[in-house]
């Protein structure tokens, strides 16, 4: 025989914790907008260069070499890559810095470059 929980009560753990400190859903995946023309500064994207562009097009953010700076309740939704990779990144105008932790979101460019270049 179940009993439900008493009013008042949460009926899941997760509601008892505050908002900040619950775990998010995934976010939605971003894709070009198809808005973005023009030449694209490289041939083609290295591995490393499409995985980050793939994790930020999944939702993700990423940070450059490490963790650090990035608090505890963004920390699942922020991915490493070496710093080589995001400073390319940053230098073809694929991506920008989110705030000052060191976080970096998709532009556009970004975006497009990952739907339509090659990997080397």
């Amino acid at each position: 025989m179940s009993t439900s929980p008493p009013s008042g009560a949460p009926s899941h753990p997760d509601e008892a914790r505050p908002a900040q400190a619950r775990p998010s859903a995934s976010p939605a995946p971003r894709r070009w907008s198809g808005a973005d023309t023009g030449p694209l500064p490289t041939p083609a994207l290295r591995p490393l260069q499409r995985a980050a562009l793939s994790a930020l097009s999944a939702g993700r953010r990423i940070a450059r070499g490490g963790l650090r700076g990035v608090d505890a309740a963004n920390a699942q939704q922020v991915v490493a890559f070496p710093t080589p990779t995001v400073q390319a990144l940053l230098r073809y105008g694929f991506i920008e810095e989110e705030d000052v932790s060191g976080v970096f979101r998709a532009t556009d460019h970004g975006l497009r470059a990952l739907a339509v270049l090659p990997v080397s």
